[in-house]
């Protein structure tokens, strides 16, 4: 397409003429008389010659603001209030690796809101031309292009650039609105910042973008398709359950914003729901196993049995053998929780205790595990410490009511009882 004596870009040209086709279509009808069809078309070419569509699109620039945080999502009268008109955040966040899904760390188009008559100026500011580059920002750096472009006849160059400009200028000063969503965020010394919570509108509708080309993508599609025919498909496919679609603007979304339209206002909500945990019923030991791990009443039985011998008249070979197979099952109760302990360890995914002795971690924490095999020393501490625990039990745990006092042989018989256990307690 010429125009003047140069040649426009083909993204210029594509869009004039789809503006024309779509003139055209309003107003030609089948019916007209074919002088009437010329008068129409002779109408069409003049309304959208440059030298009478520029400064018409120039002047209707300033109805349309470009925001990266476009305030109508919060409420869509938050556009405008008592104070005038609230201002178009644009963020110039700059990339970087730093994990967080921010402005800046997503290649996504700014937004616009304002009349959605004059959306037809966004569109044609934010082509696309053969370098890459908008026509907004040859505007903004007066590349020869745009000069070419906007030097016409009779026209001022810089009247044109500054009413194109006019989409992109932020506000002198912030001015926020009562509709917004405000939080009251706390700083030093007793004072707070109010804070205007806004919706980066260009992450919400890239991530609608993502989500449906998950769901609903050409090879989704085919992968659904062999799942229904029960048939092998290589790549498979990926579902995301719980989504929730969210919808702005009702019938009118191009009050909201440009990219609202774009996608006729539904956006998709991931799930927020928080974690299902699952109960752990081994508590971890944070200083001590026999503590906190292993309980007087998670032994009650058999210290119960042991109180019986205890306090019997007889003193035979069969009270004896009674009293270490007692021994033995509270051996038994202990190694039963350490193995428990061990397993909720492997699994457990936070910062260990530091404070459990040293051969209390050797005994049960997994990377300890190789030691364990290869040393004694902690061992001996570990069946000190079992032999103690069922005399506290016994005596303190609150489970026999009148604990008797107990000989040098009773004391004995335990740590021999718990020492012949000591492979089964590595």
């Amino acid at each position: 397409m010429m125009e003047g004596n140069y040649v426009l870009d083909p993204a210029i040209t594509s869009f004039f003429a789809e503006r024309k086709e779509a003139w055209r279509k309003k107003n030609i009808s089948a019916s007209m008389h074919e002088d009437a069809v010329k008068e129409k078309e002779q109408e069409c070419e003049q309304v959208f010659a440059l030298a009478n569509w520029l400064p018409d699109a120039a002047k209707r620039a300033g109805q349309i603001s470009v925001s990266t945080h476009p305030c109508t999502f919060s409420h869509p009268s938050a556009r405008k209030n008592t104070n005038g008109y609230a201002s178009s955040i644009i963020a110039h966040n700059k990339p970087s690796a730093d994990g967080f899904l921010r402005a800046g760390n997503v290649n996504v188009k700014p937004d616009a809101l304002g009349n959605a008559a004059a959306l037809d100026v966004y569109k044609f500011l934010h082509l696309e031309l053969e370098d890459g580059q908008t026509l907004l920002s040859h505007i903004e750096q007066e590349s020869e292009l745009v000069k070419s472009l906007l030097s016409l006849p009779n026209l001022g160059y810089q009247a044109l650039r500054d009413g194109f400009l006019n989409m992109v200028r932020s506000d002198q000063e912030d001015v926020s609105s009562s509709k917004i969503k405000q939080v009251y965020f706390p700083i030093a010394d007793g004072e707070y910042h109010l804070l205007s919570l806004l919706t980066h509108s260009g992450h919400l509708y890239e991530l609608r973008r993502r989500l449906d080309g998950l769901r609903f993508g050409e090879d989704v599609k085919q992968a659904r398709e062999c799942r229904k025919q029960n048939q092998f498909y290589a790549n498979g496919y990926r579902e995301i359950y719980g989504l929730t679609t969210i919808g702005f603007g009702g019938t009118k979304p191009q009050n909201i914003s440009v990219l609202n339209n774009q996608n006729a206002g539904k956006a998709h909500l991931l799930s927020s729901l928080p974690p299902a945990l699952k109960s752990r019923e081994t508590r971890l030991p944070k200083s001590d196993f026999f503590k906190e791990c292993f309980t007087a009443w998670q032994a009650k039985e058999v210290l119960d049995a042991l109180h019986r011998l205890f306090t019997s008249e007889h003193n035979n070979i069969h009270i004896r053998d009674g009293r270490d197979y007692r021994i033995q099952q509270y051996v038994d109760l202990v190694i039963e929780r350490m193995w428990q302990v061990r397993f909720a360890l492997t699994e457990y995914q936070g910062e260990l205790a530091s404070d459990l002795p040293l051969e209390q971690k050797i005994w049960l924490y997994p990377e300890f595990e190789s030691q364990r095999s290869e040393q004694d020393e902690w061992l001996d501490e570990i069946v000190r410490y079992i032999s103690r625990g069922l005399l506290r039990h016994y005596n303190k745990g609150k489970v026999i009511a009148s604990p008797v006092l107990l000989a040098d042989e009773e004391l004995l018989a335990i740590e021999k009882v718990v020492s012949n256990s000591k492979e089964l307690l590595r």
